[in-house]
């Protein structure tokens, strides 16, 4: 912190801050102490602090199996300082460790990307190929592997043959994390622009779709629902459930709606809520068989991260009877039957 930040910055609360930082030395994990401090760094505009503070309070959690806790912390570190590469990494490894080799793989591109441009190519190129190990048909991957043209560097081994199609087996269902990534990818967004206002690209994002909602207006279900899907992908859990709240109170594209709202609510760690919402979009009659497998996937997921292994393992094993090759069925099997 510069000299002028010691004399001005710490002035709001400087004193709370003071014994708040005294009594976190006695108490390194204490979490209560930790939240209340990174809050006061937070409302004394000191963001860098701030951000430390949540990521160590995400650390306690993650160890004590509080993981979306811990997810949720780690992005709100990413939201008060976007350009620092720990929370981003830290947010992947959780991600990974859960089995959510999809999300992992998105932090550790934008990980990637802040390393670039912080002209550390060999440690961005690595993390790339992280990303492509754990999701190798992730459009955002290809694209940037081959920004990086690593190919003619030699300095990442060429992408497998299947990185380019996804498992036909695993793509004859509705996976709704690829649903989202077209979503978004269908709203034509520059990722290159010099006019972001962060890694992630919130501000062109937005701009798209409020772009596309000209002639249809912005109660239109479908610009709320892209709505929702940005507020997601950019961290703004509580908007993007508000969006997709909305959607489903306009009777339209409910299936949709219902399911992002329940992957939204299990990622805010509100557990009930998401299983309710699910289990509504599994019975509407619009559902497919197809789409009705990929939303019980997702109902499992939810009864994986509030921790009850026994419900997430039988309806893992009631996909497999009828669906063996599902996605990462198998591997949720073993590890949660205690295999693995």
């Amino acid at each position: 912190m510069s000299l002028f930040d010691n004399l001005f910055g710490k002035k709001k609360g400087s004193k709370e801050i003071r014994a708040c930082e005294s009594a976190l030395e006695k108490r390194p994990d204490d979490p209560v102490l930790l939240k209340k401090l990174g809050d006061l760094y937070l409302k004394a505009d000191r963001n860098e602090d701030a951000s430390d503070i949540y990521v160590r309070l995400g650390d306690t959690y993650s160890s004590r199996g509080f993981y979306p806790k811990a997810i949720a912390l780690y992005k709100q570190a990413i939201k008060i300082n976007p350009g620092w590469e720990k929370p981003h990494e830290k947010l992947a490894e959780l991600y990974k460790v859960q089995g959510f080799s999809r999300e992992a793989a998105t932090q550790y591109v934008r990980l990637s990307e802040i390393l670039e441009r912080h002209g550390e190519s060999d440690t961005a190129i690595s993390y790339m190929q992280k990303a492509a190990e754990l999701d190798p048909a992730h459009t955002s991957v290809n694209k940037k592997v081959q920004s990086f043209d690593v190919r003619e560097k030699g300095m990442m081994d060429p992408l497998p043959k299947s990185a380019a199609q996804p498992d036909v087996r695993a793509t004859d269902f509705y996976d709704l994390n690829n649903e989202l990534g077209k979503e978004i990818e269908d709203l034509n967004i520059d990722s290159s622009s010099e006019n972001l206002v962060d890694e992630t690209g919130v501000e062109s994002i937005f701009k798209a779709i409020e772009a596309s909602a000209v002639d249809e207006g912005k109660d239109d279900p479908l610009f709320l629902y892209n709505m929702g899907l940005a507020y997601r992908e950019t961290g703004l859990l509580d908007e993007a459930i508000e969006s997709f709240n909305k959607v489903i109170a306009s009777g339209e594209k409910l299936f949709d709606a219902y399911t992002m709202l329940g992957i939204t609510y299990r990622e805010r760690g509100m557990f009930k809520e998401s299983l309710i919402s699910l289990k509504e979009g599994a019975c509407l009659e619009e559902a497919s068989n197809n789409m009705k497998v990929g939303i019980l996937y997702e109902i499992a997921q939810t009864y994986k991260a509030m921790g009850d292994n026994a419900s997430a393992l039988s309806i893992f094993r009631d996909i497999q009877k009828e669906h063996k090759d599902f996605k990462d069925v198998e591997v949720e099997i073993v590890r949660l039957a205690g295999g693995g």
